[in-house]
Formats: C-alpha cells, sequence, structure tokens
C-alpha cells in the first residue's frame, strides 16, 4: 500500500481541490491509502470521511503562501506542512504531495528529512516531455546560486534522468547563446566546472529553443530563470490551446506529454511540488505523479545512483 500525505492547505483554491482530487484517485487506485493534513474544523465529504483507505490528520496551524522563512518556523509542529513532513521523516509517509509556500517547503524538508549531501542543495525538478525523458532544475528552490550549485544541480538532474531505465543523461546548461564568451560570470563559471567533469556527460550551453527538444535532456538553470521558463512556457500552451479549441491534436499532445508537479530532491524523501494555484485536474495529476514516485521510491534510487558516482 502506497502511503500518499497531501497537504490539503497549501493551495490557493483551498482545501476542496484536494478533497475532490483525493475522491479521484480512490477511484483509479486500489492500493494507495491517503493521509489529508488539514485544519480540524474542517469536514470532509462524507464519501471521504468514511473510506477506509482515507485518514484525516488535524493540524492546529497552517502556514501561508505569503510567509517568509524564519527560526519561528521550525517550532511550528503542528503546521499542516510540517506535520505531513515530519511523517514522512519517521516513514509514517512514502510520498508528501504539497500545493504550498515553496520556501517554506524547501526549508522545512531540509530540517526534517536532510540532505543528501553537505552543500549539495536541493532542487525542483519538472519533466518537460516524458517520452523521451527531458526535464529542468531548478524551477525556485533556490535563487541565489553560484557555480558549485549549478553543477550540484547537473548532477541531481542527470540522477533523476538516469534512475529511468533506458536513458542517458546529457546536461545543458541555460545561457544567452552557445558560444563560450556568453552569459555572466557564474554561469561561465558553472560551465567551466561541468566540462572538467567525467559525469554527468556535459552538452556545453543550451539556448531556450533547446528546452523541448534537441540532445540535451537535462537543462540545468537557477531557480528564478527556471521558474519564469517554466511559467511562460505554459502559458503560452493554455494561451494557443484556447485559441484552437480542446478538441484539437495540440491539446491531445499537450495532455499526453504534460507532467503535473515537480520533484524535490536532494533530500532524503519523496516529495512533489503543484502550482499554488493548481485546480483539480492538475490536483489529480501531481498526486499520480507522486504514486509514480513513491512506488519507485525515487529518492532512494538517486542517492543510490549519486553513490555510484562518488557524489554522496
Amino acid at each position: 500500500m502506497i502511503r500518499v500525505a497531501i497537504d490539503a492547505m497549501g493551495g490557493d483554491l483551498g482545501p476542496r481541490i484536494a478533497f475532490q482530487a483525493v475522491e479521484s484517485i480512490l477511484q483509479q487506485h486500489d492500493s494507495v491509502l491517503l493521509h489529508i493534513y488539514a485544519r480540524p474544523e474542517l469536514t470532509l465529504p462524507p464519501q471521504l470521511a468514511t473510506h477506509s483507505r482515507v485518514v484525516f490528520i488535524p493540524c492546529s496551524d497552517v502556514v501561508a503562501q505569503n510567509e517568509a522563512v524564519d527560526r519561528r518556523l521550525f517550532s511550528r509542529r503542528d503546521a499542516s506542512l510540517y506535520r505531513a513532513l515530519d511523517d514522512l521523516a519517521q516513514s509514517k509517509n512514502d510520498v508528501v504531495v504539497t500545493l504550498g509556500n515553496t520556501a517554506v517547503m524547501v526549508a522545512l524538508a531540509r530540517h526534517l528529512l536532510g540532505l543528501l549531501r553537505p552543500k549539495l542543495y536541493p532542487a525542483l525538478i519538472r519533466e518537460l516531455q516524458t517520452s523521451p525523458l527531458r526535464c529542468l532544475v531548478d524551477l525556485g528552490a533556490n535563487v541565489h546560486c553560484p557555480p558549485s550549485m549549478l553543477q550540484g544541480f547537473a548532477q541531481l538532474g542527470a540522477a533523476y534522468l538516469e534512475v529511468h531505465p533506458g536513458e542517458k543523461a546529457r546536461v545543458g546548461l541555460l545561457n544567452v547563446g552557445v558560444e563560450s564568451s556568453k552569459g555572466s560570470h557564474v554561469i561561465r563559471e558553472a560551465n567551466s566546472l561541468l566540462a572538467r567533469e567525467c559525469w554527468p556527460s556535459y552538452a556545453g550551453f543550451a539556448e531556450g529553443f533547446e528546452l523541448f527538444q534537441g540532445e540535451k535532456n537535462v537543462i540545468v538553470c537557477d531557480g528564478i530563470v527556471g521558474n519564469a521558463v517554466l511559467k511562460a512556457a505554459e502559458g503560452l500552451l493554455a494561451y494557443i490551446g484556447a485559441q484552437v479549441g480542446p478538441g484539437h491534436e495540440i491539446n491531445q499532445l499537450f495532455a499526453k506529454q504534460h507532467r503535473h508537479g515537480a520533484c524535490l530532491v536532494g533530500v532524503r524523501g519523496n516529495l512533489v511540488k503543484g502550482h499554488g494555484r493548481s485546480d483539480v485536474n492538475a490536483m489529480v495529476g501531481a498526486l499520480e505523479y507522486a504514486i509514480e514516485v513513491a512506488q519507485f521510491n525515487l529518492a532512494v534510487e538517486i542517492e543510490k545512483k549519486l553513490h555510484t558516482q562518488g557524489i554522496v
């Protein structure tokens, strides 16, 4: 039985999104147990309240989307996200799903789950394409990224890709051009670090048009760039989809290839982050992704891969 923890208080649209998504998941999966972390005054829909595979875990505190990270965060042990991650650390859950505050999620994950290696900073990875697999890292877990941090993102991204059967990582560092003179000092230094390594396989700078096609299948950037790129791409696809209509083959292709949610890698546990503005369909997609992550025990597999490369 896969145990999925849901921080139901994290999304912009409220806990009803999580409740409706849970109903859908229960219909589609027979071997999933869903732990819902939410305020005690909330009432589950009757079909969830009496379901044998739903556990309601009341939490008296909630971390808001606009809250900053400070020391007091680590004493808020009855916050829904804190409780979910703490239970993951104690092996009471197999994966956590949240739509909540990214900075708080990363800080609590580092605090409660621990890092795979000191100074190998956790990063959010998003699958841009599922077949063949392509991914983008980082998406906002880190804002100020020195060259060594970008090198770590490349290692985490390559490990994520290569634990999937038949996949071979070819890393590209997102830049304004492919020439060695292009980019900031940080980008150029990260390029030098990656070029000296035997693993992962490094293919040099990548430009924006290479995100979705080409030989480079792990695109590395800092969190600000990654977050902006991802949301711009999603916004463009949504605009095009609205113009051509729901039955158009573009929308069908997008639905087939689209992956909801991003995975936080670099910590000792499975954690999936969805957009704060996620609707029910996006939340269902994030839960489906989380189930796959837990079934594969992705965090353990990534740690094994990094260990074989002498990184952890």
